[in-house]
């Protein structure tokens, strides 16, 4: 007996937890959720880091039944881990977390193409990307597409990389046996042929794979002068939604497609800032929203709280186990320390894309000094993170200097550092990557003056064609030589033409420094242990003026002639004066007139005849 009732008792509690979890599974929202990131650039545990993305995500789904994530490309590069594994500890770690589709940015080539592809093979959910091919027969290297299906649903995911990754890379430098470009970007016909293969793309999908949803993955951006994902867009028809990246920025706005429908255009920031939260509804319609912070869950059980960025924040614990293994792979080498600094030198709201900044000074002295140059070059956009004040370790140096650019020694003539100088500062007043950072010269930039700086559809310099905006040039306080050949030590990347430097191509290689701009860094500050309060301020390298434009001569003071307006007062004033003196002279005379009546014919001693119809009443 007592065996029969502990059988029942079991099948009773079984059948109470199937009942359960079909009751909770009833529940859920039929909804389908796409928690999008973008250019996370090795933050793996900066803000809420993917710890918290995937705390989000379990989140997500217990309140939804169908859950994808997605990463908009340049996540392999910009930090410590990514660099010094060359991407492979952010793709297990991207594993981990478990992507669904990812598809590629600029700075996924930073380890180059033969990397890339080994990388490819590491990663569980692969790239996609619809506009990276081979420029001979216009084949895709990677898939263009990804179809997953979710609730019922077929969902497809479209890669689209900015063509700009073309002057951004090495790729410009990559040639065949005959010296042409190996890659493109679909740039042909003013890029026209970018808009036709995305578009034939989306018709296939809709008319052969039957997808009910297409939504676009670009690695594009909005705040830029072209290549565009609003811009693409506008070419474009049948696309859901827009998963934008590129341009570090946070917005979740519409923008009108090819048939003026109003699409949703997202994008995340950068380092893991934000989550993007699209949301396919059953009833047809589409919402998107920013996620900035993630709740505290009500079941804490696999969940804690960690101190980044000035405030606490909710992790999964074992994602966040996960992370730190890594980091306690490469402890002891990213935890050397080269010196010591008592401030701090930030580089926050893209300062180094813009203007002199303090730490570019620094970086730029180390460039000059390790390559034996009269003068050195750094790129703005290579300057990616603020040095704090404390001990100066490897892992901060890496951080500020990720890509290990070989440093090289170019002679270039006065007039190639003019046009370098002046590239530079063409889109001023807005930020670019190509904004160069200088040691051993100083020069005045006139942002007032228009840029007539002239590039090609991918970015790369040509020529100027108009007045420069760059002025007062000076070498070591001496005045630049046009025609004068200066030893340059400058990264590889620009040397090469990368950020669209072509002018620098023209010249060849006249040694190489045999160190890394990291290295030069980390053996510089290692020479100066403390880090010279000089550094603290600007030291007037590049100085922002405005040309102040010779006063017009004042004109000669001659005699006026009377303008018509004033002769015509004239008139009116002398014909009212005229009517004036004829009134008063009528008055006077019908005065007299009436006075000799009166002393003719009105009898004093006889009333007056006030009757209105009295012929002396006028």
């Amino acid at each position: 007996m007592n065996k029969y009732l502990l059988i029942l008792c079991i099948l009773n509690h079984f059948l109470s937890f199937i009942i359960s979890q079909n009751l909770d599974e009833d529940e859920l929202s039929d909804d389908i959720v796409i928690l999008h990131v973008n250019d996370v650039h090795c933050g793996i545990n900066d803000t809420i880091g993917y710890d918290g993305f995937v705390l989000y995500r379990e989140e997500m789904k217990k309140k939804y039944k169908n859950v994808i994530c997605v990463d908009v490309g340049d996540h392999i590069q910009g930090g410590a881990i990514g660099t010094i594994s060359n991407g492979i500890s952010i793709i297990n770690i991207m594993n981990e977390v478990g992507f669904d589709v990812a598809t590629l940015g600029n700075h996924e080539f930073d380890y180059g193409i033969e990397q890339l592809q080994n990388l490819e093979k590491n990663m569980t959910c692969g790239y996609i990307c619809a506009n990276f091919c081979y420029k001979k027969n216009k084949t895709q290297i990677f898939d263009p597409y990804k179809i997953i299906n979710k609730g019922g649903k077929k969902i497809a995911f479209i890669g689209i990389l900015t063509p700009l990754t073309f002057s951004k890379t090495y790729l410009a430098h990559l040639k065949d046996e005959n010296g042409d470009p190996i890659y493109d970007f679909f740039t042909d016909n003013n890029t026209q042929e970018l808009y036709d293969k995305i578009q034939n793309f989306i018709d296939k999908l809709k008319n052969e794979e039957k997808v009910d949803y297409v939504i676009l993955m670009t690695h594009m951006g909005m705040n830029v002068e072209s290549y565009t994902s609003n811009y693409l867009l506008s070419k474009i028809e049948g696309v859901s939604a827009i998963l934008d990246g590129h341009t570090h920025v946070i917005y979740n706005q519409t923008s009108k497609d090819k048939n003026n429908n109003d699409i949703y255009i997202s994008q995340t920031g950068s380092k893991l800032e934000a989550i993007g939260k699209l949301i396919l509804k059953k009833d047809g319609t589409i919402s998107s929203e920013i996620i900035t912070e993630i709740p505290e869950p009500d079941d804490k059980t696999m969940s804690k709280e960690v101190f980044r960025k000035n405030k606490n924040r909710w992790v999964d614990i074992n994602m966040n186990n996960y992370i730190n293994s890594i980091w306690d792979e490469y402890d002891e080498e990213l935890n050397i320390v080269y010196g010591h600094l008592n401030f701090d030198l930030n580089v926050k709201n893209e300062l180094c894309r813009r203007q002199e900044c303090a730490l570019g000074n620094l970086i730029t002295d180390a460039i000059k000094k390790f390559g034996n140059g009269e003068i050195s070059f750094i790129n703005g956009g290579g300057i990616r993170n603020s040095m704090k004040k404390g001990n100066l370790t490897r892992a901060q140096i890496i951080d500020i200097l990720p890509w290990f650019n070989n440093i090289v020694i170019k002679k270039l003539t006065g007039k190639c550092i003019l046009d370098a100088l002046e590239f530079g500062v063409a889109k001023l007043p807005n930020p670019a990557g190509a904004f160069l950072q200088v040691s051993g010269i100083t020069y005045d930039v006139d942002e007032s003056i228009k840029s007539s700086v002239l590039i090609d559809s991918v970015g790369m310099f040509i020529n100027v064609t108009g007045e420069r905006r760059v002025s007062n040039v000076k070498i070591n306080g001496v005045d630049l030589d046009l025609n004068k050949l200066y030893n340059v030590s400058l990264i590889e990347f620009i040397g090469e033409g990368g950020d669209g430097f072509s002018m620098f191509t023209k010249f060849d290689v006249f040694n190489e420094a045999l160190i890394t701009d990291t290295d030069a860094l980390s053996a510089f500050i290692g020479e100066l242990l403390e880090i010279p309060e000089k550094y603290k301020d600007l030291q007037g390298r590049i100085n922002f003026i405005k040309k102040k434009k010779e006063p017009e001569p004042e004109p000669e003071t001659q005699p006026q002639s009377p303008s018509s307006s004033s002769l015509t007062i004239i008139l009116i004033i002398s014909i009212i004066i005229v009517i004036i003196i004829i009134l008063i002279l009528i008055f006077i005379f019908r005065g007299r007139i009436c006075s000799k009546v009166d002393s003719r014919n009105i009898d004093t001693n006889k009333e007056i005849d006030i009757n209105p119809s009295s012929p002396l009443i006028s």
